[in-house]
């Protein structure tokens, strides 16, 4: 399982992309209107009894079709909470990029 988060979350380069900046529309953002921050994190969300952190992570949503950087917001939130993140931090390879369109 872990491999596979990896696997997918890792450049070539062997860095874990983050946005370096919440997007203009991050649902982090104080005064978000859309769906509720926690539904949206039930979708990552470890889902075994006693589970407090995640599966996965936020992508975020203003990077073209098929990015996969985390999202700021989710990364200064829940960075120790998730593997992928735990072990990027751990192994200094977390690369903060730009936001696309």
């Amino acid at each position: 399982m872990i491999k596979n988060i990896l696997r997918k979350a890792l450049l070539p380069s062997g860095g874990f992309q983050v946005m370096n900046r919440q997007c203009e529309t991050c649902i982090y953002r104080k005064g978000w209107m859309g769906t509720p921050v926690a539904k949206l994190e039930d979708q990552v969300r470890e889902t075994h009894h006693g589970a407090t952190g995640f599966k996965g992570y936020r992508v975020c949503h203003s990077q073209k079709r098929g990015g996969k950087a985390c999202c700021r917001g989710f990364w200064n939130r829940h960075k120790d909470r998730f593997a992928a993140g735990q072990i990027a931090q751990r192994l200094n390879c977390v690369e903060y990029v730009e936001p696309t369109k």
